[in-house]
């Protein structure tokens, strides 16, 4: 077969492969949340008001459901690129890629700001405040375990360890990591998430090209979440400081970034996840 027909059809493969990924988590998700409804209350017959309040069982029984379907296709193209050079999870990573995170907060606060002030936004931050406050069911505990556990857990595997690896077979480090981070942007649906997911992503995707290691970018997540969930359920004033500490914590991302940035090859540290 003629070269440029295989690498053509390699090229597909790897194109198709990402948006199939996507769209297999959409259809799985929504399949899983409907049966899982299904099974308490048509079922197991649990109150609706009971069900309703901890519905985020329910939904952690979606999330370790998924997770178990994408992590292993996830090992699965690691195990195929085992000659890439990776780095180890450590504690100054770890630490900067969680500042990164509370970092990438504040800029996502500062356009939550500005998006409040542009009528045309209005419809998506009603939207996006009214799911914030269902998250977890409205409880501090389900919030966690849903936006600062499970959903970064889930995400990073699908649209840094799946998506991101795919695209980046077949394209150069900056073109993966802007199409990564505007699909996992697009994913989110509302306008005013999607630039803040966007931005969040790319972040992520900087520090994943250049680590190599998939617990860099959840802490990412993992951080970015904590911060929003825990202004849901603090009082206004504590809220406000959490609020300011972020808004400080954009000044030392750019410095983090480039540190990341700085790190042209990546070390031969086999990682651990």
């Amino acid at each position: 077969m003629d070269k440029n027909k295989i690498d053509i059809r390699h090229n597909k493969r790897f194109m198709i492969f990402p948006i199939l990924a996507i769209a297999a988590h959409f259809l799985m998700s929504n399949v899983l949340y409907y049966a899982v409804e299904k099974l308490f209350l048509n079922i197991l017959h649990i109150p609706e008001v009971r069900f309703i309040k901890f519905a985020y069982l329910g939904e952690m029984l979606v999330y370790i459901t998924l997770i178990f379907i994408f992590f292993p296709i996830y090992k699965l193209m690691l195990k195929h690129d085992k000659d890439e050079m990776k780095t180890e999870t450590n504690g100054k990573d770890s630490i900067l890629s969680i500042m990164a995170g509370v970092g990438v907060s504040g800029v996502s606060f500062l356009w939550i700001m500005l998006a409040e002030k542009i009528p045309a936004f209005q419809r998506s931050l009603d939207a996006m405040n009214a799911g914030n406050q269902n998250i977890g069911g409205g409880s501090l505990l389900g919030g966690i375990l849903i936006a600062v556990i499970a959903g970064p857990l889930i995400e990073e595997i699908l649209f840094r360890g799946i998506v991101f690896r795919s695209i980046r077979k077949i394209s150069p480090a900056w073109l993966t990591i802007l199409l990564s981070s505007v699909l996992f942007g697009a994913y989110h649906m509302n306008p005013v998430q999607i630039v803040y997911a966007s931005f969040m992503g790319a972040v992520a995707g900087i520090i994943y090209e250049k680590k190599n290691n998939l617990i860099f970018p959840i802490l990412v997540h993992v951080a970015n979440n904590f911060m929003a969930t825990a202004q849901s359920f603090v009082p206004s004033g504590t809220g406000e400081i959490i609020s300011i500490f972020s808004l400080i914590m954009i000044l030392p991302l750019g410095g983090i970034l480039y540190h990341f940035l700085q790190n042209k090859y990546r070390s031969k540290e086999v990682m651990s996840f």
